[in-house]
């Protein structure tokens, strides 16, 4: 059972000066008896349930889908995983397949974690007018790379710079795969700064957003700083982080 004080680690920022309130006033109550750390901590945990069950709750304002495209990397994906870790949140990473072999403590972590693993094909190149030869060769290949590294053969196939067309959604239909696009793009790629990446992301979504990042694929110092800020800012919006259906 989630105690009070893991409860208030979530309670969204304009309703913590309430919860101030309630202490007060429960502490002006409380102590008329001993002082304890006993007595202290029943009573800040008894304040926080009660603002809780007063406000119902948290506002649960939907979810939002994280993916993160062209890793993993040594540098960033551990962080980034941090992060992710520290706000309960769920996501989709999508590697290339050359850097699955020096990757896989990294894929595997992911996989440990509760997260989901995508083909982002071999080496980020394009499904547009793809033959069958050829996707076999970038798609299944990556596939194989993931499958012996992480043992979990992905089922869902992000398209390189979103290029894909009808013919390459076949093919990866055929392969039990669904094609995995996105509706926020912050371009952390570029490396706008971290403050663009964050207000590129916080200002665009809405429940059911897929919210593209990049764990590889350059520097990702600026991403890493930006994820904080966002997963923060969504937190105290309502917002949960999960991985999106198709994977």
């Amino acid at each position: 059972m989630t105690d009070g004080f893991e409860r208030s680690r979530r309670f969204p920022r304009r309703y913590r000066l309430l919860v101030v309130v309630l202490l007060a006033i429960g502490l002006s109550e409380r102590f008329a008896g001993p002082f304890t750390v006993d007595a202290v901590g029943g009573t800040v945990a008894a304040a926080v349930n009660g603002v809780v069950d007063r406000l119902g709750g948290q506002p649960d304002a939907g979810e939002i889908h994280l993916s993160f495209d062209d890793g993993p990397s040594l540098e960033a994906t551990p962080q980034i995983l941090d992060i992710l870790a520290k706000y309960d949140a769920t996501a989709v990473f999508f590697p290339v397949g050359t850097q699955v072999d020096g990757g896989q403590a990294q894929l595997r972590r992911a996989v440990a974690e509760g997260h989901r693993i995508g083909n982002h094909t071999w080496n980020h190149d394009s499904l547009r007018g793809i033959s069958a030869l050829d996707f076999r060769s970038t798609v299944g290949r990556t596939q194989n790379a993931i499958l012996n590294a992480t043992g979990v053969a992905p089922t869902c196939l992000r398209p390189p710079g979103g290029r894909v067309d009808e013919n390459a959604r076949a093919l990866a239909a055929a392969a039990g795969m669904s094609v995995e696009l996105w509706t926020v793009d912050p371009e952390d790629w570029k490396r706008p700064g971290r403050a663009a990446i964050e207000s590129g992301v916080v200002d665009q979504v809405e429940s059911g957003a897929v919210v593209l990042l990049h764990d590889g694929g350059g520097d990702r110092e600026q991403t890493v700083e930006a994820l904080d800020g966002i997963l923060d800012t969504l937190s105290d919006r309502g917002y949960r982080f999960t991985a999106m259906p198709g994977c």
